[in-house]
C-alpha cells in the first residue's frame, strides 16, 4: 500500500496540495487586513463589511469603551474573509506548513524502509523544503502583526478623538442619512421658534416706542445700544 502511494507520487501531490491551501489562506488573510487599513481613510463609506459592523457596534454602545485595545482586538478576532474567520485563515497557513513537514518526514521514512533510490529522497526533500519555506516567507512578507498594529493605532486614534469631541463615530450611509433628516427637522423647528420669538420681541418694542412717543420728553430717547439691551431683557423675560 505504501509502495503504491510512493510509486504514484501521492505523497508528493499531498504536499503540493497542502502548500496551495496554505497560500490560499495567506492570500485571504492579507486581503482582509489590506481592505481594513484602506477603510481607515474612508470611514464615511467603508467597503469592508467588518468596518461597517465595527462602526455600528461602537455607535450602539451605551457605555464608554474602558479598554480600547482589548475591545479592538476582540473585534479584529471576529473579522472574516472569504466566509472564514481571519484567525482561522492564519492558523490554516501554519497548519499547511506543519502538514507538509509531516508528509515529508513520513515519505522519507517510507523510502528508507523500502530502500528507494537516492534521487527520490532529494526530490521529496526539495519539494517539501520549497513549500514550507515559501509559506513561511509569504507569512513574513505579509507582516500580519504589523498590519494589526496599524489597525489598532488607527482605530484607537479615531475613536478617542471622536469621544473627546463628543460626537458619534462615522455611520453607515443609511444611518447617516436618517440622522441628517432628524437634524434638518430640528433645525427647522428651532428656526420657527426663533422667528416667533423675534416677532414677539418686535411687538413689545413697538409698544414701548408708542408709549414713549406719547410724552415728548422721552420720544426718540432710545439709542441703538439701549434698544439692544432692551431686546435682551425682553428675551430673558420670555424664556
Amino acid at each position: 500500500m505504501l509502495q503504491t502511494c510512493m510509486n504514484q507520487n501521492l505523497f508528493l501531490y499531498a504536499m503540493i496540495a497542502a502548500g496551495i491551501a496554505g497560500v490560499w489562506c495567506l492570500f485571504w488573510s492579507n486581503h482582509f487586513y489590506s481592505k481594513a487599513i484602506k477603510d481607515l481613510k474612508r470611514l464615511d463609506k467603508p467597503k469592508l463589511k467588518w468596518t461597517s459592523q465595527l462602526l455600528r457596534t461602537v455607535r450602539e454602545r451605551k457605555e464608554p469603551i474602558a479598554n480600547m485595545g482589548a475591545f479592538l482586538r476582540s473585534q479584529m478576532a471576529g473579522g472574516r474573509s472569504a466566509g472564514i474567520g481571519v484567525q482561522a485563515l492564519k492558523a490554516g497557513s501554519q497548519n499547511a506548513a506543519a502538514v507538509t513537514f509531516a508528509i515529508l518526514a513520513f515519505s522519507i521514512l517510507v523510502m528508507y524502509l523500502y530502500e528507494y533510490e537516492t534521487y527520490l529522497w532529494v526530490q521529496y526533500a526539495v519539494a517539501g523544503g520549497v513549500i514550507i519555506c515559501g509559506l513561511l516567507l509569504l507569512r513574513i512578507n505579509f507582516d500580519f502583526s504589523g498590519k494589526e498594529e496599524i489597525l489598532l493605532d488607527g482605530w484607537t486614534d479615531y475613536l478617542e478623538n471622536q469621544m473627546q469631541l463628543g460626537v458619534q463615530p462615522a455611520e453607515v450611509p443609511a444611518a447617516a442619512e436618517e440622522n441628517r433628516k432628524k437634524k434638518t427637522a430640528a433645525q427647522r423647528r428651532e428656526a420657527v421658534r426663533e422667528m416667533k420669538e423675534e416677532e414677539q420681541i418686535s411687538q413689545v418694542r413697538e409698544g414701548i416706542r408708542q408709549t414713549a412717543a406719547a410724552d415728548s420728553r422721552f420720544s426718540g430717547m432710545l439709542t441703538p445700544e439701549e434698544e439692544k439691551l432692551m431686546r435682551e431683557i425682553i428675551r430673558e423675560y420670555m424664556k
